[in-house]
């Protein structure tokens, strides 16, 4: 099977300079994508593909002592504010894929994190860049930098990064309500940040989802959405792509800019 074809498969974009990402403080793990994580093309679905960052990034840290035990203990927690996902080739069902994770100290109330995943050849299939942030659980603020370190757990500087920019567009078309129902919340009890990929892949017309597979992906998170509270949904074209916005209670819970297919718009190139 050609997986290259139903997949996509767009030469690799290099964003930053300088040393490689081996060379920088890092963890990886192998993952083999699982038929219940596949869609229609027989390839790696995108919100399965944040899934398995997530997973790759919490083991990062668990094997540097930082389990639950020792965030309760601090009162902290880690919340994604951001993040884009740059896509050349969607791996296969069954494919045997590397994740590479690698973190930076935090810097202007953020930690930037990159995930680079890899086939067994080698071969660049995808890029993460996922930008989190650290709360305090007991006052709910969001803090500049966490009061205690880990030492070789972070980078100063990490080589490359993908546009965070949501590309907005009006007017926007209604894509119908998505309740926050049990299969679609986490351990924190609201929907998972992978699953706003799913919300927003179901809310495009069908032919658009079928015409080509994502290759680009950027979503900010503004509120979070409880178990049993429901998201209004909108989409609408947008340069190259769609844009796809999120309400609860007449304010946005979040936004993302999607791209499908082989073409990559201006900004994406630089």
């Amino acid at each position: 099977m050609n997986l290259r074809g139903l997949c996509g498969g767009v030469q690799p974009l290099f964003i930053g300079k300088g040393k490689n990402m081996s060379e920088y403080r890092s963890y990886t793990e192998q993952m083999t994508v699982l038929d219940g994580d596949s869609d229609f093309r027989r390839c790696l679905k995108p919100s399965a593909l944040f899934r398995y960052v997530e997973q790759v990034s919490a083991d990062h840290a668990r094997a540097y002592g930082m389990d639950h035990a020792f965030f309760r203990e601090r009162h902290n927690a880690f919340l994604v504010g951001k993040q884009a996902l740059r896509v050349w080739r969607m791996p296969g069902r069954a494919e045997k894929i590397d994740l590479n994770t690698a973190c930076e100290v935090f810097k202007k109330g953020t930690m930037k994190r990159l995930t680079t995943i890899t086939s067994e050849t080698g071969e660049k299939l995808a890029l993460v860049d996922c930008r989190w942030m650290i709360v305090d659980t007991e006052t709910g603020r969001i803090l500049r930098t966490p009061g205690w370190t880990m030492p070789d757990f972070q980078n100063d500087d990490l080589p490359e990064e993908l546009p965070q920019i949501v590309h907005k567009s009006q007017p926007l078309t209604a894509a119908g309500e998505r309740r926050a129902s049990y299969s679609m919340c986490d351990l924190n009890g609201h929907i998972n940040n992978s699953l706003y990929l799913d919300i927003a892949c179901d809310a495009l017309p069908q032919e658009v989802v079928e015409a080509a597979p994502l290759s680009f992906a950027s979503i900010k998170y503004h509120r979070e959405v409880p178990m049993g509270q429901s998201v209004q949904v909108f989409y609408a074209p947008s340069g190259n792509g769609w844009y796809v916005l999120g309400r609860r209670e007449e304010h946005a819970a979040f936004e993302c800019y999607l791209e499908f297919g082989g073409s990559v718009t201006e900004s994406l190139q630089k």
